[in-house]
């Protein structure tokens, strides 16, 4: 019985000594990302003439306000490289959605798409 005592109290105070553990956040690449995302589906818009643009344009101009207040200035090519690299890629998703032949994978290029879009709206308060 002292055994188990012995390797819970051990257990506890590792438990104890290794502190919270915390999720690092990088709030750069999500700004990026988001503001490249939403430049995507706001350009898909504007092809298309849907009424979206303005709410896709609104959401992003917040999003590089973030990215402007997290971002130091000798960083930022580095993180317009990300936001365009993401921008493209979700323009690709919407591509695939949009014309793709392929309905099954279309449906899926689509369910990502609005996957990566809901969570960027998830972060803005009062969308």
């Amino acid at each position: 019985m002292s055994g188990i005592k012995t390797i819970l109290t051990a257990a506890i105070a590792a438990v104890l000594w290794a502190g919270p553990v915390t999720a690092e956040i990088n709030l750069p690449q999500v700004f990026a990302g988001c503001a490249g995302r939403l430049s995507a589906e706001m350009e898909r818009s504007w092809l298309l003439s849907q009424d979206e643009a303005a709410h896709f344009e609104a959401q992003r101009e917040s999003f590089q306000t973030l990215l402007d207040a997290v971002v130091p200035k000798e960083e930022m090519r580095t993180v317009l490289i990300y936001r365009i690299e993401t921008k493209i890629a979700h323009a690709s998703l919407l591509t695939t959605a949009d014309f793709g032949v392929d309905a099954a994978r279309a449906a899926r290029a689509r369910a990502v798409a609005q996957k990566h879009v809901a969570a960027c709206e998830r972060l803005l308060l009062g969308t």
